[in-house]
């Protein structure tokens, strides 16, 4: 047994074969200990990793009863042990599990199931009246799953019904659950994505890839039966599936759902969790509230100079965090030690800061594609400026850009492993275009590599700006310094084609809560044109930002909260 954190025990990760193998040693390892927890019509409901497994069984065994077995399967709606025994039974019988986004509007959620061929949708209780709306639209469906009906109609199958038949069939001696052969390299799990290009494609994973994330993610990261997480992002995407809910529960940890996304500071003080998985949206409101509040009280000298000698001391072994920053992580319920981030870049800065106050922040790098984690930071490896390293069973390049005159020491990141989607479904010119000809996948994200393999996002293909004199300009690079300005809400960078030259641009939403609700646009234009004339004389010429707009509402994000850039025009 050895310690993390200088806190809590840990032990060498469980390997997971299978998703019906790991909830079932899952039950055997932590039996009666909590899983779940969770809020409903406010009583606390709590499912042990034993109640789990069988809950697995018998929807499964459920299925097989109703001609289910090896279909497609969509599943959506709130984060709840019956969205992830759904899915983890679907798998288990040879199907195909489709998760899907709970925002979707009703057309697209019913175009989404007749495009993936599913024969059925499983849904939690906040989807009730939508799912009902769409039953004209959604009648090749076989079967409408219910996982908390309000009302009885022949239409509906519910989920607590099925889970009944299987477990009357187990209980008569049937082992079909336990006995069907699981291919672990078919597709067995069909995401859309919610990229910020407007077109969705549907990625298919086998079994296999998604036991070998869960496997990655386990090795790297070092959790533990007494761990305690808020479950806050959506569970449809595979950073919070793979990583949260499957991952984390094979190292016995206990997840409690959030109650929502308002109530979710509540949650954190009521928990009081070890660690959490977020994506940087998150903690950079966390962190500006933070300072922002420090300058109200006057003490930004005082508490930088306590940052300083705080980290002084650690390098010597000496932990005077918890001491002097009790108050900062108070707002995470005071346990919190670790976060595990991704998504998105983020601003080395805010980890820095997060560090100094007592929180690890372990950046890491995935895309859906490839199941999606492909680096992080491992514990007392941290890199600040870097999503990390490659995690097992996965290879990772760097194919340089032209830039110019000559090759960048920035390229395209291609990634090569278990992980690896096997392609788009009913797409096979889409599929061919993301793949090298000898099998590397073409992640369309720019990036660097250094020699001992830390990995540096610093943009994305489709949105690399090529200035007048040809040099590659990432927009992310530009925001990056824009969100550093107070005065700056959020902002997107574009390049504008005038009169034959490239104007790099600046669309920004100002934060109203720094500059007074009652600014004006002259005056927030006043502040913004000094932070950006500071901003440019950093960067090179070809870098400038040579104009900025003034936006009043904030972007539209997909659910993951990425902007969705191409309805900035």
């Amino acid at each position: 047994m050895k310690t993390y954190n200088n806190l809590l025990p840990y032990q060498e990760p469980k390997l997971v074969e299978n998703f019906r193998q790991m909830a079932q040693s899952n039950a055997d390892v932590y039996g009666d200990k909590d899983f779940y927890i969770y809020k409903q019509k406010g009583e606390t409901v709590t499912v042990s990793y034993t109640q789990f497994n069988n809950t697995v069984k018998a929807f499964g065994t459920g299925l097989h009863k109703m001609g289910l077995a090896g279909k497609h399967v969509a599943i959506t709606g709130d984060t709840h042990p019956n969205w992830t025994a759904a899915f983890i039974a679907v798998l288990s019988v040879g199907g195909v599990a489709v998760p899907l986004d709970r925002d979707l509007d009703a057309k697209e959620a019913a175009d989404f199931m007749k495009l993936a061929d599913c024969s059925a949708v499983v849904y939690t209780g906040s989807l009730n009246k939508k799912i009902e709306a769409m039953m004209d639209s959604i009648d090749f469906l076989d079967f409408i799953i219910p996982i908390s009906p309000d009302s009885e109609s022949d239409k509906l199958t519910p989920f607590d019904k099925i889970a009944e038949i299987g477990q009357k069939a187990i209980d008569e001696g049937d082992d079909i659950f336990d006995t069907t052969e699981i291919d672990m390299d078919k597709m067995s799990i069909l995401l859309f994505t919610s990229g910020t290009t407007g077109t969705s494609k549907g990625v298919m994973l086998s079994h296999g890839n998604l036991v070998c994330c869960v496997n990655a993610a386990c090795n790297c990261t070092q959790y533990c039966m007494d761990d305690k997480f808020v479950s806050v992002l959506p569970i449809h995407h595979t950073y919070e599936l793979a990583t949260g809910q499957l991952a984390l529960s094979n190292q016995g940890a206990s997840m409690y759902i959030s109650d929502g996304l308002k109530y979710v500071t509540r949650n954190f003080k009521e928990v009081k969790p070890t660690s959490l998985i977020l994506v940087p949206l998150f903690l950079e409101t966390v962190h500006k509230k933070i300072w922002d509040e420090i300058k109200r009280k006057g003490i930004e000298k005082k508490v930088r100079a306590g940052m300083a000698f705080s980290d002084s001391m650690l390098k010597m072994g000496v932990d005077l965090r918890p001491k002097l920053f009790g108050e900062v992580t108070a707002a995470f319920g005071g346990n919190l030690r670790s976060i595990i981030c991704g998504g998105a870049p983020i601003d080395p800065q805010i980890l820095r800061d997060f560090y100094s106050f007592g929180i690890t922040v372990h950046q890491g790098y995935g895309i859906t594609e490839c199941s999606p984690l492909v680096a992080v930071n491992r514990p007392g490896k941290i890199k600040f400026d870097s999503v990390g390293q490659a995690v097992d069973n996965c290879e990772v390049k760097i194919v340089p850009l032209e830039d110019g005159d000559g090759k960048s020491d920035e390229g395209e990141i291609l990634v090569r492993g278990g992980n690896v989607m096997l392609g788009y479904y009913k797409n096979e010119e889409a599929t061919r275009a993301a793949f090298t000809s000898d099998g590397w996948y073409r992640t369309g994200d720019v990036g660097k590599m250094d020699k001992n393999g830390y990995i540096t996002i610093t943009g994305r293909l489709k949105n690399i700006i090529i200035a007048s004199n040809g040099k590659n300009v990432f927009p992310e690079e530009i925001e990056e310094h824009l969100m550093k300005i107070d005065a700056v809400k959020e902002c997107v960078v574009v390049g504008r084609e005038e009169a034959g030259n490239v104007t790099i641009t600046a669309v920004i939403v100002p934060n109203l809560e720094v500059l007074g609700e009652n600014s004006s646009d002259t005056a927030i234009s006043f502040v913004l044109k000094e932070a950006i004339a500071q901003i440019n004389r950093t960067l090179p010429p070809y870098k400038h930002i040579n104009k900025f707009e003034i936006r009043h509402e904030d972007f539209e994000r997909t659910l993951s909260k990425k902007i969705k850039r191409f309805l900035v025009k």
